[in-house]
């Protein structure tokens, strides 16, 4: 069995160089486009943005852009590429991008601001403010059970579809009526798919105005922030949506290369080899929503499913984790969040080493986010496909997000494009203090 797996694995890597790198060289190559402005200081960034697009380490046929907020303000707004190389348009500054699971960072957003507020608490069940969501089982699946990817709803027994998603009251049934996968609070695993429906369905029932998610984050976080970011993408602002393309039309293909190339594709392989990863189970009973192609169209992104539908820039992406990493407050006075509600974020987070039973790796979660660290600083965010990121780090009062039109090789923590310019950003913030 593992010498048949071995000569696949070996059959499909090939493919990959056949099919990823050969074209390449028929590509008909492009001139660089960059553009935008950073702050004096952190002028290396924009070299790099730039270097990365001349040397390949950025992909020709996409576009890419990168924001940074420090101590509350713009210090970095820089963007490449191709919004659409097939139609010659060129990255702008108001170019969208599909935001993909780095969505559930916002949708986390929604559900402190809720807490914060005192509507929500995280001890209390979820099935007392939505009485419904107490069947088979789940009647005492907490808040925060449920924000920490415990509540053993990664997936669904009926099948989520774009259909669906377009009538919130047969959505919430279904969820309502989903068993659990494991027994709420013994594990985590990442609820990739339904994360930000079961979020969604608990704000329309603690809102007093009964609103979904994406309403909510319009109304009290992006309008009175002035964030370039929406769940529920009108569409009239879809012609500013840069096109995803790239290597996330095989997810296979990409996974196996990347056993060469990204030491987390690697691990999550080799869990799915041995059955230690319900991700086939989220894609089967996700439908057409985890379709590549649903990304590329209008209609689909106008839904809400705050999980992964979300789109905006990297600027509005950034803002927001630098006004967390500010203390919830933005240098004009508008308050988000309490401080002590986002120091939480990081003091509260269960580092036990166990791993994720969605992608078979060890991962930390709490209220939602990531819980990471960067040369010895404390971070939190969302990473999503295609390698977009959003990410806050408190101590160093730093937001930062990446986002881009190509999806590559590289797991959703070690992709060059990123990582690159993180480590010159903190270099650049480190520079005056040696």
């Amino acid at each position: 069995m593992v010498m048949a797996f071995v000569k696949s694995a070996v059959l499909v890597c090939l493919n990959v160089v056949l099919t990823v790198y050969l074209p390449r060289l028929w590509t008909t190559k492009r001139p660089v486009i960059t553009g935008g402005t950073v702050q004096a200081g952190f002028e290396p960034v924009a070299k790099l943005f730039r270097e990365n697009f001349e040397n390949g380490v950025e992909f020709s046929t996409g576009g890419s852009a990168y924001a940074v907020y420090y101590k509350g303000t713009k210090v970095v707004d820089i963007w490449g590429g191709y919004a659409d190389s097939e139609a010659n348009r060129p990255w702008k500054e108001d170019t969208l991008s599909v935001l993909f699971s780095t969505t559930k960072g916002i949708t986390s957003l929604c559900m402190l601001v809720l807490i914060d507020r005192g509507l929500i608490d995280l001890e209390t069940t979820v099935a007392s403010y939505w009485p419904e969501f107490a069947q088979n089982g789940k009647e005492n699946v907490t808040v925060r059970m449920l924000l920490n990817h415990q509540a053993g709803l990664s997936y669904t027994s009926e099948k989520v579809t774009l259909a669906l998603l377009e009538d919130q009251d047969a959505l919430g049934e279904v969820l309502a009526r989903a068993p659990l996968v494991w027994q709420p609070g013994t594990a985590h695993g990442y609820h990739s798919m339904t994360f930000g429906l079961y979020a969604s369905q608990l704000l329309r029932r603690v809102d007093l105005k009964r609103r979904t998610l994406g309403q909510f984050f319009k109304e009290e976080i992006a309008q009175p922030c002035d964030l370039d970011v929406h769940i529920g993408l009108p569409l009239e602002s879809f012609h500013r949506v840069a096109r995803p393309t790239g290597n996330a039309v095989n997810v296979a293909l990409a996974l196996l290369y990347g056993l060469t190339t990204s030491p987390v594709n690697r691990q999550l392989l080799w869990a799915m080899f041995f059955g230690e990863t319900d991700l086939p189970q989220i894609i089967e009973s996700s439908g057409d929503t985890v379709e590549f192609s649903a990304y590329q169209r209008p209609e689909t992104l106008a839904l809400e499913q705050p999980s992964v539908f979300g789109v905006g820039t990297a600027r509005a992406v950034a803002k927001v984790y630098g006004i967390l990493a500010n203390g919830g407050r933005t240098n004009d006075g508008h308050r988000l969040l309490s401080s002590d509600i986002i120091d939480r974020i990081i003091s509260e987070a269960n580092s036990d080493g166990s791993r994720d039973r969605t992608v078979g790796i060890v991962t930390v979660l709490n209220f939602g986010y990531f819980i990471g660290e960067f040369q010895g600083s404390p971070q939190f965010g969302h990473s999503g496909g295609g390698s977009v990121q959003g990410l806050a780090d408190p101590q160093q009062k730093l937001g930062m997000s990446y986002v881009s039109s190509y999806s590559s090789i590289f797991s959703l923590t070690d992709d060059p494009r990123f990582t690159s310019l993180q480590e010159e950003t903190y270099k650049c913030i480190k520079e005056p203090e040696s």
